[in-house]
């Protein structure tokens, strides 16, 4: 069986764990970031497809309602005819009156139809107009669409590849660090904002700037026992830079 790293060279390994995990944090980042800016843009084209749905709609409608007002003043124009006629064929004053008084509502009738129809052929120009212009916008933010999804599934690749890189070499360093601490920086860079072990410097936690006791630092700068700070529970380590405490 072989036996584990002392714990200066697994506090080594930890510190080089950390500074791989940041990157592969700010990797994730700025991967799953990019997929959220499509999202804006197919928002965008989702609000504007259902706004050209609605005109489309709304013009159906008046569509259906300018047959309507066309075949009612088509058939007024008939019944027009026919009291024209009517008139020509009148034997006294009383019917004169009536004819005459049916072909004023009639005239008047078909003058409302005709004001009508101009008015929903107004507005079906306008929302034909309306309509082609969401159109045209719809297709400049979709081609737009396409060459950003082409550039991010570019970046989402190079992504990947790059934290399946640093996973790679996490792995290696894992391997040179015992399980049980293992767990303990994780559960702690879950914690604490990604940061699991902090150099203490000066008799200072730089995780929290806290000050750490001096027998507590002392400890730390001998690397014989895993030593948290107190006031943030990050794991400590002192940098080589930095010299260590006789051991004992």
């Amino acid at each position: 069986m072989s036996q584990p790293f002392p714990l200066v060279d697994q506090l080594k390994s930890l510190e080089n764990l950390q500074e791989l995990d940041l990157k592969i944090d700010s990797l994730k980042k700025y991967e799953n970031a990019l997929p959220a800016g499509l999202k804006t843009v197919d928002d965008s084209l989702l609000k504007l497809r259902q706004s050209l749905d609605a005109k489309k709609q709304q013009m159906e409608e008046i569509e259906k309602a300018h047959k309507q007002a066309r075949s009612a003043l088509d058939l007024n124009q008939d019944r027009l005819v026919r009291s024209n006629s009517k008139l020509e064929q009148v034997h006294n004053a009383q019917e004169f009156q009536a004819a005459t008084k049916e072909i004023e509502q009639l005239k008047k009738l078909s003058s409302g139809l005709e004001e009508q129809d101009q008015k929903f052929l107004q507005e079906l120009e306008s929302l034909k107009k309306e309509v082609e212009l969401i159109t045209q916008e719809v297709e400049k933010i979709q081609t737009e669409r396409e060459s950003q999804a082409s550039v991010v599934l570019g970046q989402v690749h190079q992504y990947k590849t790059d934290i399946d890189s640093l996973l790679a070499e996490r792995a290696q360093f894992c391997s040179q660090v015992d399980q049980k601490i293992l767990v303990q920086y994780d559960r702690v860079r879950g914690a604490r904002g990604g940061i699991g072990i902090v150099p203490a410097v000066a008799g200072r936690c730089k995780g929290c700037n806290m000050m750490v006791p001096a027998q507590l630092y002392n400890e730390v700068q001998r690397a014989l026992t895993l030593h948290s700070c107190p006031s943030c529970h990050r794991l400590l380590f002192v940098p080589l830079t930095v010299p260590l405490v006789a051991k004992d």
